[in-house]
């Protein structure tokens, strides 16, 4: 995940870009806190919640395999299933590692 897809999925300038793209490691950042402890407390509820949050939000900004992963997230959860939720987690955590190195310029 790099933020410069934003600029190009958006058509915006690159400041515009990066400060979306940093909205996005924040707040992606802090959702995944909330799936983790989701998972932790066995709360389908708020995983669901949380992952239909990050579908929207990444899928607007273009980051499709995030939006993908967040739908799957979100349809399992829906579905009572925990199974395969930590492997998803960690699959999102590195695009947001990704995404986070893009914005500090490695």
């Amino acid at each position: 995940m790099d933020f410069r897809n934003i600029k190009s999925f958006l058509n915006v300038d690159t400041d515009s870009a990066e400060e979306l793209g940093r909205l996005l490691a924040d707040t992606l950042a802090s959702d995944l806190k909330k799936i983790r402890r989701g998972i932790r407390d066995n709360d389908l509820e708020s995983i669901s919640f949380t992952a239909h949050s990050i579908k929207g939000s990444s899928g607007n900004l273009g980051f499709e395999k995030l939006s993908q992963l967040a739908a799957v997230m979100e349809t399992r959860s829906r579905a009572g299933r925990l199974e395969g939720l930590v492997d998803l987690l960690l699959e999102m955590q590195r695009l947001l590692e990704k995404l986070e190195n893009s914005l500090s310029g490695r």
